[in-house]
């Protein structure tokens, strides 16, 4: 039994000068592996229809977004937009106050475009797509939406310049419909 008794001791010395050398490293934390973070919904790919993952990153999250359009590629059917934040009311008046803008803002809304970068999607063939044009009523004129075909947006925004703000609806990595925003 007595030779039994000094390993004890000597595994007990490798195993505290083991830790000491992990946590020597001239002023240096010791390295740890953590496992990675998931991303935000932003930026995680989105599953097909079997289930897995695909490699690239959504481009945007499923859902209703503010956005610039500065391009229309016809071949490709696909959009390059500008991600706006657009705010409305109470929201608008708050949101422009944080950015030392005028408060209550004009026309009771707010633009913030802090981000310059520009996504693409592709547009799916059934999307809906409406622009604002005036229309005579019985009161004068009032705004009405008219649905037009891609081709018909990519001419108007390029008659146009910049643009007006647009909201697309993104579903599965496409666009499923795009709607002018009407500001007074």
């Amino acid at each position: 039994m007595s030779t039994m008794r000094p390993v004890r001791p000597i595994a007990t010395v490798l195993l505290v000068a083991g830790i000491a050398a992990a946590g020597c490293g001239r002023g240096q934390p010791p390295a740890v592996t953590a496992p990675p973070t998931s991303a935000p919904p932003a930026a995680q790919a989105p599953a097909t229809a079997g289930g897995a993952i695909t490699s690239e990153p959504a481009v945007l999250v499923d859902g209703r977004h503010p956005v610039y359009i500065k391009t229309v590629d016809l071949s490709r059917r696909k959009i390059t937009f500008d991600l706006i934040q657009f705010y409305f009311g109470d929201d608008a008046a708050r949101e422009a106050a944080k950015d030392h803008k005028e408060s209550p803002p004009p026309n009771d809304y707010y633009i913030r475009n802090v981000n310059p970068k520009l996504r693409t999607l592709p547009v799916r063939a059934d999307a809906t797509i409406t622009v604002n044009t005036l229309a005579a009523d019985y009161t004068g004129s009032a705004v009405k939406n008219v649905e037009v075909g891609l081709p018909r947006l990519g001419q108007l925004l390029h008659l146009g310049g910049y643009g007006p703000p647009f909201w697309i609806t993104v579903r599965h990595d496409q666009v499923v419909k795009i709607a002018e925003q009407y500001l007074p």
